[in-house]
């Protein structure tokens, strides 16, 4: 008599709360959401209080330099980036084939993954700051949940930009150096083709917000949502092909 033994078959929505999981016990993680919550509280606290600074033009509020208020999403990118870059660790990658060997699958279930961490995490480090800044500035609740949705929106974006160039760059380093060195030498006028500039990621998820960094990288907040959105899908484009295609 034969014994037939059956592989147990492994769901998508198994491999999604493997990748979940394998995402919130990394320490990265907990790190990233924990300084890009008090960076965002702190500018809102300090945005929202009758500290002045003084610039050229006179003086102003924190929450009037679009590029300092955004600069807490650089803390927050350490989560995406680690979750690509920490497959590359100890053979995680091999394990993560051996356990599922549909590439494909693996792909949809590692963006799903991080998308259902990246989106309350983001909620956590955002809600504090804009409530703040909303109640401050006097906006009704409509406005106050549309500023909460296209902050979350732009968290999202950029976190799958940094997502795909980790996994590219096989780096976590890299592409956290390669997106803040762009914008400290974008606000520092090191690189003189504005045209050109807007359309880098931050700048076009400042725009996105309504805020531009400066007169010269303006953009529409719709043609900013779109570039943004290129820029995540050519990304998220970056990291299946590498995956499915390049590494073993």
């Amino acid at each position: 008599m034969t014994t037939t033994i059956e592989t147990p078959t492994i769901r998508p929505r198994d491999v999604i709360a493997s990748e979940i999981t394998k995402i919130i016990t990394h320490p990265a993680t907990p790190l990233a959401i924990a300084l890009a919550f008090a960076a965002n509280t702190l500018f809102g606290i300090v945005g929202a209080s009758a500290v002045q600074f003084g610039t050229a033009s006179g003086t102003q509020s924190l929450a009037e330099f679009p590029s300092v208020m955004f600069a807490p999403i650089y803390a927050f990118l350490v989560l995406p980036v680690y979750a690509a870059a920490s497959e590359y660790q100890g053979g995680q990658l091999r394990m993560s084939l051996t356990a599922t060997p549909d590439r494909n699958r693996l792909v949809i279930c590692k963006l799903a993954a991080l998308t259902l961490v990246v989106l309350p995490g983001a909620l956590l480090t955002l809600i504090p700051a804009r409530l703040i800044l909303g109640f401050h500035n006097g906006l009704p609740v409509a406005e106050l949940l549309t500023d909460v949705v296209r902050w979350t929106a732009v968290y999202l974006l950029m976190s799958l930009v940094a997502f795909g160039l980790a996994t590219v760059l096989r780096s976590a380093i890299a592409p956290l150096s390669l997106l803040g060195a762009l914008a400290v030498f974008v606000n520092a006028g090191f690189l003189p083709w504005p045209e050109g500039l807007r359309f880098l990621p931050d700048q076009a998820a400042m725009n996105m917000l309504g805020t531009p960094s400066s007169e010269v990288t303006v953009l529409p907040p719709a043609i900013g949502a779109l570039t943004l959105t290129l820029w995540a899908l050519v990304a998220t484009a970056g990291h299946a092909v590498t995956l499915a295609r390049r590494d073993s």
